[in-house]
């Protein structure tokens, strides 16, 4: 028969490091075998509070996500409607430049100047004459 020390007083730890016991059962003394898990597991209960709770933020989560989808296809549709408006304008931008080319162009101003207007080009070149200063403050004096 082997005889087996006991431990001695305070020998094993009671807190931090209680569990840690030898890997081998030769190296613990008699009567000091870890004791079996006995306590049952019990499941937690679930208040209803806690569930419907739960369900109302999932619901106001929801509401508040269709919500932003709603708003992000209202102002899409917003954009793709005034692209299009934009493209209208453009396009008659485009159609009244065209027409002021087209009118103010040197060949038609000259066409409906010697049509309506019968003016003509000259045939010779413009005469330069001097205004003499004198006759001229003359004249001005006598209108008055």
């Amino acid at each position: 028969m082997d005889i087996v020390d006991m431990p001695k007083f305070n020998d094993r730890p009671i807190y931090g490091d209680a569990l840690a016991y030898p890997s081998s059962r030769q190296g613990n003394p008699s009567g000091f075998v870890a004791r079996p898990n006995t306590k049952k597991s019990t499941r937690r209960k679930v208040k209803t509070t806690n569930v419907v709770g739960t369900m109302i933020l999932f619901a106001a989560a929801a509401l508040l996500y269709v919500g932003n989808v709603i708003a992000v296809n209202t102002l899409a549709k917003e954009v793709s409607d005034l692209n299009v408006q934009y493209r209208k304008i453009v396009a008659v931008n485009e159609l009244l430049r065209a027409d002021i080319n087209r009118k103010s162009s040197l060949d038609r101003i000259s066409l409906l100047a010697q049509e309506q207007l019968d003016m003509t080009n000259p045939n010779e070149a413009p005469t330069w004459f001097e205004i003499d200063r004198e006759k001229e403050k003359d004249l001005l004096q006598n209108q008055q």
